[in-house]
C-alpha cells in the first residue's frame, strides 16, 4: 500500500476514516534494506522552527552567519523557514555538495512531525489530534546563502538537502503524546552534542 509515496497513502486513508490496513508476517529488520525515506514526496513544504534549541540558538547567533542575530541570541516569536519537497532524500542516499556555489555545509539532526489530519485555526489543545507522527531529518544548511538572504529557503532546499528517516516513521500511538527525546547524529565517526526536546524554546 505504501508504494512509491512511502505511508503518505496510509496517513491519508486514516485521516478519511479508514482503517489500517492488514500487516503481513513481520520481517527481522536485518533482512530489510532501508533506502527510501518514509515521504519520498511531501504534499508541501517541510515547516521548520529556527533557533528553536537554546544552545544551538547561542552557537548560531556567534557564527557569523545569523542574519538575525542583531534581535538577540534567543528569538522571542518563532522564526519559521520551509525546505521544498525536492530537497528530501533517503536517510542512506548522497547529499550532493554544491561545489562552486557554496563552500559552508552544515549540518543538525532533527525531530520531524508528521501531520495527518488537516485542519485551520487549530488550538493548542487540539494540535496533537492533527499529528499522525515522528521522524527524524537532517537539516542541511548552505550557511553562506542562509546569511545572504533575509528568507532562509534558499540555503535551506539545495536538492538533497533534508535526507528524511531510516526508512521508517513512528505514529503518536507508539510513543507519548508529546515525546520529550534526545536527538543526535554522528558524521566522521564524531557525535554532535546530544539536543533534548525539553529544551527547545517553542515547544508544542
Amino acid at each position: 500500500m505504501c508504494g512509491r509515496w512511502g505511508v503518505l497513502s496510509i496517513i491519508e486513508a486514516l485521516a478519511s476514516g479508514a482503517a489500517l490496513p492488514k500487516t503481513l508476517a513481520p520481517l527481522a529488520l536485518s533482512d530489510v534494506h532501508i533506502g527510501a525515506p518514509p515521504l519520498p514526496k511531501p504534499r508541501r513544504n517541510i515547516f521548520c522552527v529556527g533557533k528553536n534549541y537554546f544552545a544551538h540558538a547561542r552557537e548560531f547567533a556567534g557564527s557569523g552567519f545569523d542574519s538575525s542575530a542583531a534581535a538577540g541570541d534567543i528569538p522571542k516569536v518563532p522564526i519559521y523557514f520551509s525546505k521544498v519537497p525536492e530537497s528530501v532524500i533517503g536517510p542512506n542516499a548522497t547529499i550532493e555538495i554544491p561545489v562552486g556555489v557554496s563552500d559552508a555545509i552544515d549540518y543538525e539532526v532533527e525531530l520531524a512531525v508528521i501531520i495527518g489530519k488537516g485542519g485551520k485555526g487549530i488550538t493548542a489543545k487540539d494540535a496533537m489530534q492533527h499529528v499522525w507522527g515522528y521522524t527524524i531529518i537532517n537539516d542541511v544548511t548552505a550557511r553562506d546563502w542562509q546569511s545572504r538572504h533575509s528568507q532562509w529557503l534558499l540555503g535551506k532546499s539545495f536538492d538533497t538537502f533534508c535526507p528524511m528517516g531510516r526508512g521508517w516513521s513512528v505514529p503518536t500511538s507508539a510513543t507519548a503524546a508529546t515525546p520529550t527525546c534526545a536527538v543526535s547524529s554522528t558524521a566522521n565517526c564524531a557525535r554532535t552534542p546530544t539536543q533534548a526536546t525539553s529544551f527547545s524554546r517553542f515547544r508544542p
